[in-house]
């Protein structure tokens, strides 16, 4: 079986020919751009509808085109020209009006990203896209209660919107309604099953309410959808050991590391994990790179501590708690750790002002909580 990049390798090189002998032919150049854009090679597929435009300026579809490639740039100005252009020549086309929308939301102009979300609905009233981009404007302004009816409204156009029932269910999380956001949530996976996302963001509620095994089930779905998945193997993992489950966290929270290695929490989670498996100097390994990629933390350097104190190597350890005590000087589990690794180092009388801050904290930790 021939692979899709072999098949439009294969068609590249016959417009490319199509062109050597006819480099005018108008329909080599739209078939050129269009290898282009399935290649996702969107900087040449430019190139290519620029020219095509030159040749025929009123081609709205080839303004649409570019202007989505322009978007995927990053190049929301430029994307924005040919949109506006779009909609100038073809002012029946909901499709210029949304992608315009979208672009000035992208760009911050919000205000104007609504207008044009309003214009495409009139145009086409029965399509969920643009109900669903007013709700995702409004939700970046913070506007839930009108986002939740424009995300309603996406799904009364098309139930089968399972994005739009993703951010219903944010929002209905985010305004208290957990249980309300759960169904909306399920309503996306059964729609989208096979979409990541969908189950990490169930499984994320049910990790908030204390449902860790709900959530660890949704977390491994989300896993087998996507199985490079930085996030999912985190959540996994963090789910996993807060079961203590920590045989199966630790690969999660390895794996997640190999796919974001500059992911400053997984590399703290695996190196709790790490400590807790009784592999100390794997853990020092992990918390120096949470040091690297964020500076020194009162916990970090707490955690890293442990580790070191677990070697025997008591004055890195005692070096690190002081580091910590700089950084979050009311944790009492910092100083009653300093305490321990000084009585180790024999210094006594410093131990027992550790032992003293430690109770002190305390005390007034529960004072406040009383």
């Amino acid at each position: 079986m021939v692979s899709l990049k072999t098949s439009l390798k294969r068609e590249l090189l016959d417009i490319k020919k199509r062109l050597r002998s006819a480099p005018d032919e108008i329909a080599a150049l739209k078939d050129l751009a269009s290898v282009y854009v399935d290649s996702e090679r969107h900087a040449d597929a430019v190139v290519v509808l620029q020219q095509f435009l030159a040749k025929c300026p009123m081609d709205v579809d080839a303004m649409l085109i570019c202007g989505t490639c322009y978007r995927k740039l990053g190049l929301l100005e430029a994307a924005a020209t040919e949109f506006e252009r779009a909609a100038r020549s073809d002012p029946r086309s909901a499709v210029a009006y949304y992608n315009l929308g979208r672009v000035y939301d992208m760009s911050g102009r919000s205000d104007e990203a609504v207008e044009q979300h309003m214009k495409a609905i009139s145009l086409e009233p029965d399509t969920a896209e643009p109900y669903y981009r007013l709700g995702v404007t409004l939700a970046g302004r913070n506007e839930l209660e009108e986002a939740e009816s424009w995300y309603r409204k996406a799904i009364d156009a098309e139930y089968e919107c399972a994005k739009a029932h993703t951010n219903l269910g944010y929002v209905l999380d985010a305004t208290g309604r957990s249980d309300e956001a759960i169904l909306e949530f399920k309503r996306a996976i059964e729609i989208d099953p096979d979409n990541a996302e969908m189950h990490l963001n169930l499984g994320a509620i049910y990790g908030e309410r204390g449902a860790l095994s709900d959530a660890v089930e949704e977390f491994r779905k989300a896993t087998t959808a996507e199985p490079t998945s930085a996030e999912a193997r985190f959540n996994l993992g963090v789910a996993l050991a807060g079961l203590h489950r920590n045989d199966e966290a630790l690969p999660e929270l390895e794996l997640a590391v190999k796919y974001s290695p500059d992911n400053m929490a997984a590399h703290s989670q695996l190196g709790v994990a790490l400590l807790h498996k009784g592999l100390f100097a794997r853990s020092i390994v992990a918390f120096k790179r949470v040091i690297a990629l964020e500076g020194e933390s009162g916990e970090s350097c707490y955690q890293m501590s442990l580790a070191l104190a677990s070697l025997d190597r008591l004055e890195d350890a005692a070096r690190c708690l002081e580091t910590a005590a700089r950084e979050e000087p009311d944790d009492p589990r910092i100083h009653y750790q300093m305490g321990l690794v000084l009585d180790r180092l024999g210094r006594s009388v410093e131990a027992s002002t550790a032992y003293r801050e430690s109770d002190r904290l305390h005390a007034r930790t529960s004072k406040q909580g009383g």
